[in-house]
């Protein structure tokens, strides 16, 4: 009887999942608002800031990041340091701040029942902070040292050659986490100028809630707290992706336990109609890379493939090995594969509902749901996010072979470790 009543319970958490509700998108004073209601006992919210690398100069890397985590951290005009901490503590309220390639937010989680409490605090980190100067030093420093963390990474550093190999010579290259150096010279003051005149704009916010709250009463919270955001001109930055063409290898020394190879290739935008097939497309390569790499030949601890989304994607096929050699050939002969169209429609009825799967699991999350919506708002509109089951259950095998086809023109091979190893590997 128990499997039966684990697949019972199985298919009504599945129903519950389709049944949810639609998210509804509001303007409150010229803020845009995404609102998805759920029966979840947590809320979460962000507001989103757009433009990310695109705000500022290559030289200036790390200000906004540095801007948004010192705003939801360094009290505000109506809390100190001590009392927003203290607030924050007792009632297990989460607000933090960071930013990214495209956009940065500053994000709050908290129990459902202390929602006031999370809102009084999350509404004035967004309009009154005050970047104390004590705090924001240990903000920085906390900053600088998750830079160092980041550039002794192996993954996080493949990552960054990736975006400088595509990107070469363009400001979407920046780290927007910045360097310890570059970071090291911000003061409360330049930074605080930053975000009061550059982030902090209408025009360019919007603010993403899931939880258990109306419409109507997140609509006079947000009248109320957020009147004094001015809005000023924006103008969006014009995104112009060139196609990688052909094969190119770029190899970096490091002395590590394991090497790493990645090899980057073209990827559609969200808001295109390749997007579905393609990252269809890509969940097959991932998961053969993994049966190949990892079950079958023992290379690779984890191997995959992923489309890194941003307003200019990638795909990404990586791997860390000790066998560079034989990792490189396997990994071209499992894309081979995936290129020729070696599946059937059974193989392609099984991706599609992995992929449902692991997206009703991540929907599980109030913070999830506002992470996709915010993502595919800066990418093009909230409604792609929502639309995506429905789009991935209509790709036919013929679609997945054009779209691969079309974005699968070239391959930037990068590989970090021993050098002399990488280079016969790849002859």
């Amino acid at each position: 009887m128990k499997p039966y009543i684990l697949a019972f319970i199985f298919i009504l958490f599945l129903f519950s999942a389709k049944s949810q509700t639609k998210a509804v998108s509001f303007d409150v004073n010229g803020l845009k608002v995404i609102l998805r209601p759920t029966q979840k006992e947590t809320i979460s919210m962000s507001m989103y800031f757009r433009g990310g690398v695109m705000n500022y100069k290559p030289e200036q890397a790390g200000i906004e990041n540095l801007a948004l985590a010192a705003a939801a951290s360094c009290g505000t005009k109506n809390y100190s340091v001590d009392d927003y901490k203290e607030l924050a503590d007792e009632y297990g309220i989460n607000i933090g701040g960071s930013s990214e390639t495209d956009y940065g937010t500053i994000s709050m989680d908290c129990i459902s029942k202390y929602f006031e409490q999370g809102w009084r605090l999350f509404s004035d980190a967004v309009a009154n902070p005050i970047f104390d100067k004590t705090e924001f030093q240990s903000t920085k420093e906390k900053i600088i040292s998750g830079i160092y963390q980041l550039h002794a990474s192996p993954e996080s550093r493949i990552e960054q050659m990736s975006m400088q190999a595509i990107f070469n010579g363009s400001q979407y290259s920046t780290e927007p986490k910045g360097k310890d150096l570059t970071v090291n010279g911000f003061t409360a003051d330049s930074v605080s100028n930053y975000y009061h005149n550059q982030l902090l704009n209408r025009s360019k916010m919007f603010l993403v809630v899931a939880g258990k709250i109306t419409k109507e009463a997140l609509e006079k919270k947000i009248r109320e707290s957020f009147k004094g955001i001015a809005a000023k001109p924006y103008t969006p930055p014009v995104y112009n992706q060139k196609m990688i063409e052909g094969e190119h290898l770029l190899t970096e020394q490091r002395e590590l336990a394991t090497n790493y190879i990645s090899g980057v290739m073209n990827a559609p935008v969200m808001s295109s109609p390749d997007y579905a097939p393609f990252m269809l497309a890509i969940n097959a390569l991932s998961g053969n890379l993994h049966y190949e790499l990892r079950v079958k030949q023992g290379l690779s601890y984890a191997p995959g493939a992923t489309i890194k989304m941003q307003q200019m994607p990638y795909t990404s096929m990586y791997v860390s090995t000790t066998q560079p050699k034989k990792s490189f050939q396997a990994m071209v002969a499992v894309y081979n594969s995936i290129r020729s169209g070696r599946y059937s429609q059974s193989f392609l009825d099984g991706i599609k509902k992995d992929h449902r799967l692991r997206y009703y699991r991540h929907q599980e999350s109030s913070s999830s749901i506002v992470d996709d919506l915010g993502e595919a708002e800066v990418l093009g509109g909230y409604k792609m996010e929502e639309d995506m089951l429905d789009n991935i259950n209509k790709v036919t095998l013929e679609d997945i072979g054009k779209a691969f086809a079309k974005y699968a023109k070239g391959v930037i091979w990068l590989y970090l470790g021993d050098e002399q190893l990488g280079k016969q590997a790849f002859q």
